[in-house]
């Protein structure tokens, strides 16, 4: 048995690993692929935090609650913000090398990039490939120690529960390479299993980012908070050549990027005062918009003023991305569309990342700890993963949770067949077309109520094939668990009878005066609270 499962292998769950480790705890890494991966490597941008004089904790909380539409959990955003500094602090100790300020402002340490939503400078970086850097540093600090494993090539079939203590006391694994089925126990389990951006048709997030970590603790029990909210991320590159859509940085927009139409108008001037420098929502609904009056397949946006050799220098990755794709960002406009990037709900947790059920904590982006509101503050997303998982290890120690032991119960292995399921793979393609048309950047009560009919449709269809006593594949568990988070997401859509943040929808033009969260279930009536 060990002290911790950490279930994922992304900033958030390298992050607790090391810091328990650090504590002497016996710690666990699952991980779905060959090595650690996830949306944690692919994150440009950066992580914000306030460390130049002229900003502050109060200004970054109001430009957090801005963005977030009223919806935040202000004392959950209160620690977000406070932690900042320390946890920059502790990811420059453990390794990660942020790009330095130049060298004439003695008070400020980083280079500070300004994003969308943000009243300050205050988005630190490393080139425009933060996320790989934070990675690189801290798998680099996890060979360090011995009581860190990896298990690597590995699919959680499901949570393996005391249901009459309510306690979750590991994982149910499939081990990829041999289709085997293995229980692991541990004290506690934290599950940092990423996003869910793959539920829908057109996604810059990599291929682990499914939703399986939602699912699954909605199987064990555990509470689903607002889900309706998926982020769509304004401009990805729009390249039918390229295999993988690829995301333009919300930095460019803050570098001075301008959206436009086919014909050069700056469509954004009349929508928000920020104009292109608006939060994601606004900016991936008027984007939309104009695809729609224009019949365009994509919109613009343009760094042609800008220095050829400053764009070159701030933005290496997505110049030579760009290129590749035939566009030269320092002499033409960039083609860029909305795709599905950011879940800024998920498995409902306090702020210490402790879940209702007993022994399971959650953080990163399949958490729900209420920062996000209806829409994330760009770069909020990698302090948060951070600052919670931390803050979860500090939790485990307090509460003396992992000096309790238990009697492990037998779990029957099992052989899960890695090949095959063509149906169920085919299944997969429909329910993200469905998501996306249904449950997608605009919403109708009817297209919801009609996504929801068909997905049901779906579910009823693997519970019977579940119900066979012949063996499953591993396309069929995952279509489950997508069947399944689509689900919640559409439900908690429909439960929200009000446009606000990422939630648009057409019946409910407008805002509720009531502020809600509604807690969704698999297997229980709707919470609101």
């Amino acid at each position: 048995m060990y002290d911790i499962l950490i279930l994922g292998a992304g900033i958030s769950g390298l992050s607790a690993a090391i810091k328990a480790a650090e504590h002497g705890h016996s710690v666990l890494i699952l991980t779905k692929g060959a090595k650690p991966d996830g949306s944690s490597n692919y994150a440009q941008g950066g992580i914000c935090s306030v460390t130049d004089p002229k900003d502050s904790f109060k200004l970054h909380e109001e430009d957090t609650c801005e963005a977030g539409a009223g919806l935040c959990k202000k004392n959950a955003v209160k620690i977000l913000v406070e932690n900042g500094p320390d946890t920059i602090a502790q990811l420059v100790k453990w390794g990660v090398k942020f790009t330095p300020a130049e060298a004439n402002d003695a008070n400020i340490r980083f280079d500070l990039h300004l994003e969308g939503g943000h009243s300050h400078r205050r988005i630190l970086h490393a080139a425009d490939l933060t996320g790989k850097e934070i990675m690189r540093a801290l798998l680099a600090k996890l060979h360090e120690f011995e009581n860190i494993t990896f298990l690597e090539n590995a699919l959680i079939e499901d949570l393996i529960l005391n249901k009459e203590r309510n306690r979750v006391l590991g994982a149910k694994v499939i081990h990829q390479q041999t289709g085997e089925t293995e229980a692991i126990f541990a004290k506690v389990t934290l599950m940092a299993t990423g996003g869910a951006g793959r539920l829908w048709l057109h996604t810059i997030d990599p291929a682990d980012a499914c939703g399986d970590g939602i699912a699954i603790a909605a199987r064990a029990g555990a509470a689903i908070q607002d889900v309706e909210f998926m982020q769509f991320h304004p401009t990805s590159l729009y390249a039918p050549s390229l295999k993988k859509s690829f995301l333009i940085s919300e930095a460019v927009r803050g570098f001075g990027g301008i959206l436009k139409n086919k014909d050069g108008k700056e469509f954004m001037n009349g929508v928000h005062p920020l104009r292109s420098l608006a939060p994601r929502d606004i900016v991936a609904r008027a984007i939309h918009r104009e695809m729609k009056r224009t019949g365009e397949p994509c919109m613009f946006l343009d760094v042609t003023a800008h220095n050829p050799k400053d764009t070159k220098t701030h933005f290496p990755h997505i110049y030579a991305k760009c290129l590749s794709a035939g566009v030269d960002m320092t002499k033409e406009w960039i083609p860029v569309v909305p795709a599905a990037h950011y879940m800024c709900g998920g498995v409902l947790v306090d702020t210490w990342s402790r879940t209702k059920l007993e022994g399971l904590y959650a953080s990163g982006e399949v958490a729900a700890t209420g920062v996000h509101g209806a829409n994330r503050l760009a770069s909020n997303s990698l302090l948060e993963s951070v600052v919670f998982a931390l803050r979860a290890v500090e939790n485990m120690e307090k509460t003396g949770i992992l000096k309790k032991t238990f009697r492990t119960p037998k779990i029957p292995a099992e052989k899960i067949l890695m090949k095959g399921g063509d149906h169920w793979k085919k299944r997969t393609l429909e329910a993200k077309k469905l998501m996306w048309e249904k449950c997608g950047i605009v919403r109708s009560v009817a297209g919801l109520n009609e996504g929801l009919e068909e997905l049901r449709k779906f579910n009823s269809e693997v519970e019977t094939e579940m119900k066979k006593k012949t063996p499953k594949t591993v396309a069929l568990l995952e279509f489950r668990n997508a069947v399944e988070s689509s689900i919640l997401i559409v439900k908690s859509a429909l439960a929200r009878k009000e446009s606000r943040g990422l939630q648009s929808i057409l019946d409910y033009p407008n805002l509720s005066p009531k502020i809600v969260h509604h807690s969704i279930f698999l297997k229980y009536p709707l919470e609101e609270n």
